[in-house]
């Protein structure tokens, strides 16, 4: 137990590090801008708008590879629950099963875990399956979920074989899935050339400051040089959101 508790208190403060590392990359770039663009301390006031500017895109960053990471478990989840109900299970059994084929899926943890427990332990104090499982979409906020939790909500109450449903259901939001997934692998190669030419203005930049240091250095220590380089920030920032888009 003290091992476990050492254990993950180090996670937390490790997630906590975690979170600063964006902050610090952005105090990098003020400082390299600052040099690069102004020559000056007062170069790292443009941080004032780097910070910001570079923390909203690491956080959209996150929220992508989360998201990823929900719908590829969710997948994993699903189709669990669809093994489940093949040998014969109930649904409520099928997704108890899952929870627990789930941690042997992933032994390290996964984003999804916590909401599946929260769905069993609703399941067995005796809430409406359809209304724990459509909670569970909501908390989850995955698309796909919402769209399970409707076919599960509309099984349970027209009747019939409402497992074939379930079933066939699942099976087209997986492959519904694995086209996104296909889909991010494509444009892999395109993510990876925007990322290079976000670099390549600066990487240039920085080239003929120590190569060539006065074929520039009228843009430095003047106001009209400043409102320049400042302008060439503003739409250098603004090209790389369009580039992301």
């Amino acid at each position: 137990m003290e091992k476990n508790g050492r254990f993950n208190t180090y996670r937390k403060i490790s997630g906590k590090w975690k979170d600063l590392i964006p902050f610090f990359q952005a105090l990098g770039i003020s400082v390299i801008v600052a040099f690069l663009f102004y020559k000056s301390i007062y170069g790292i006031l443009s941080g004032l708008l780097i910070v910001p500017f570079w923390l909203k895109l690491k956080s959209e960053e996150i929220k992508a590879e989360k998201r990823g990471r929900l719908s590829a478990e969710f997948k994993e989840f699903m189709m669990l629950i669809v093994a489940s109900l093949q040998t014969g299970y109930s649904l409520e059994r099928a997704i108890k099963q899952s929870e627990v084929e789930l941690h042997k899926l992933y032994p390290n943890g996964c984003i999804i875990a916590g909401q599946v427990h929260i769905l069993n332990q609703k399941i067995a104090m005796n809430v409406q399956l359809e209304k724990a499982f459509f909670e569970f979409a909501k908390a989850i906020e995955l698309e796909e979920a919402l769209s399970l939790a409707e076919i599960i909500s509309f099984a349970k109450r027209s009747g019939g074989n409402y497992g074939k449903h379930i079933r066939d259901t699942a099976l087209k939001i997986e492959e519904n899935i694995l086209i996104k997934q296909e889909i991010e692998t494509i444009t892999t190669e395109k993510r990876l050339e925007l990322k290079v030419m976000c670099i390549m203005p600066i990487g240039i930049l920085a080239y003929i400051s120590l190569t060539s240091p006065n074929f520039i250095a009228p843009i430095y220590g003047n106001v009209l040089g400043a409102g320049l380089m400042s302008l060439c920030l503003i739409v250098y920032g603004a090209l790389i959101i369009l580039g992301r888009k």
